[in-house]
């Protein structure tokens, strides 16, 4: 069973100051989408010991492992490709305005020599507010992206709750445990996987159930 990793795997740029003196003004790095893992539980050393089938038909309880079940679900695969999409998306527009303000940061530097100090302080200090603004929205976007990965996966347990009851009650249990959680326990207990096929079956792939954030509006040169 196919499983992928929580996050885009994409490196972070720090964010870094911004220039203290107008005159000086200089590109401000633009922060880069990273997301990162949903928190989890203390994940604790486990094992199953391999047992017959005939061993859960009367155990009063089940494990599950709960990342493998986001993950492995078709909510999950969705949630994790469209992560992804939309990560790329927002790297390429961090580069495309590190591009933009580098540019103007050119243009300015060339026009310092030639013009008034106080008219180029005033083109310095105009640029300093926009490339500030731009890093804050940026930042924005990407937390925005983070916020919509955990409200789409609180979503999705929210949707499979039903499920994991009507499975629990047909196997005479009374309880379903995170299998990280727990030292020991038997393997046939584990209802991960009859748990995805329940789920890609009633719930499918959650498309649209968590609209996804929209993007700040683009910047141009001005």
């Amino acid at each position: 069973m196919p499983v992928l990793r929580t996050g885009l795997g994409l490196v972070a740029a720090a964010l870094m100051a911004l220039p203290a003196a107008a005159q000086d003004a200089t590109v401000p790095d633009i922060p880069a989408p990273e997301i990162p893992p949903i928190a989890t539980p203390p994940v604790l050393p486990n094992s199953t010991i391999p047992s017959p089938e005939e061993a859960a038909e009367s155990a009063p309880i089940l494990t599950l492992d709960q990342e493998v079940l986001y993950l492995s679900s078709a909510w999950g695969l969705r949630a994790q490709a469209r992560l992804e999409a939309k990560g790329e998306e927002v790297t390429a527009e961090n580069d495309r305005l590190t591009q933009l303000l580098s540019s103007e940061e050119a243009r300015l530097t060339e026009q310092r020599s030639t013009l008034p100090a106080a008219e180029f302080r005033e083109l310095a200090e105009s640029f300093d507010i926009r490339a500030t603004r731009i890093r804050r929205e940026r930042a924005q976007a990407v937390q925005d992206l983070n916020a919509w990965a955990e409200a789409d996966r609180a979503a999705f347990f929210r949707a499979a709750l039903p499920v994991m009851g009507q499975v629990m009650q047909d196997r005479g249990a009374v309880a379903v445990l995170d299998r990280r959680t727990i030292f020991v326990s038997l393997d046939a207990i584990d209802v991960t996987e009859q748990l995805v096929a329940a789920l890609d079956d009633r719930i499918g792939d959650g498309e649209g159930v968590v609209p996804l954030p929209e993007p700040p509006p683009s910047e141009d040169a001005p």
